[in-house]
């Protein structure tokens, strides 16, 4: 059963174990049974415990420190403004660069900015990323001359029948 302090769930002691082993590298199945859960349907039931630790862990974070203002003040926003310097060996000498943007640390912090704000479409559902038909329209797309294709099939057929031996499909005369 889990504890309360100030009013808050805080994890049990089998929700922790469970963390440990899947940070581990265990599946969560096995993670599951490590922490000393039932082995039956341990994938539903790994889900469920997941479930209920996300549901528990803003209040986690507000605890350790780690409030909405916190992460955006104290680590979002430097990102925003990371530069990098490059050092550079030069005949046995390190030369430093002048401080650039570091424009991958801040294109990966606005991308977890517009995330927390909302601003991405939500991820599709799998029912709607498949159809089942594909429609290719074909119109527009110049075609080969059907009776040239034909004429030429009688005259490949007519010069394979010579080559063996055979008159218009038939047996060799005698």
């Amino acid at each position: 059963m889990s504890t309360k302090q100030n009013g808050k769930r805080e994890l049990t002691h089998r929700q922790r174990k469970m963390i440990k082993a899947l940070a581990k590298g265990a599946s969560q199945a096995e993670a599951y049974r490590q922490a000393g859960y039932s082995s039956k349907n341990a994938d539903q039931g790994a889900h469920q415990v997941k479930q209920q630790i996300k549901k528990k862990m803003p209040h986690l974070m507000d605890e350790m420190g780690l409030t909405d203002d916190s992460l955006i003040g104290d680590y979002l926003v430097p990102l925003l403004n990371a530069t990098q310097v490059k050092a550079f060996n030069h005949e046995g000498k390190v030369i430093y660069a002048e401080p650039q943007p570091a424009l991958d640390i801040r294109l990966g912090a606005l991308r977890e900015a517009f995330k927390l704000k909302g601003s991405y479409a939500p991820p599709p559902d799998a029912s709607q990323s498949y159809s089942g038909i594909r429609v290719i329209n074909m119109e527009g797309i110049p075609r080969p001359n059907r009776e040239k294709f034909l004429e030429a099939e009688r005259e490949l057929k007519a010069l394979e029948a010579q080559k063996n031996g055979h008159k218009n499909g038939n047996e060799p005369e005698e």
